[in-house]
């Protein structure tokens, strides 16, 4: 786990053990990520970075009010 998500993930004070992102499971809702939903390549990076599935990312962000 790099640097950066650990970082991420101790911001959000989680509890529980965090899968990681190699093993494409979202940080939050701990479902599996399937890469291909997300809607370009800069939703791609947030996940690479953050490990947060699209829909999570949708609510942390706010992107379903701009979609």
């Amino acid at each position: 786990m790099n640097i950066e998500k650990k970082s991420f993930l101790k911001s959000l004070r989680f509890g529980r053990e965090v899968p990681a992102v190699e093993e494409c499971r979202c940080p939050l809702c701990a479902d599996r990520v399937d890469k291909k939903e997300f809607r370009n390549e800069v939703f791609m990076k947030e996940f690479k970075r953050s490990g947060l599935c699209q829909g999570c990312q949708d609510t942390v962000f706010g992107y379903k009010v701009a979609w």
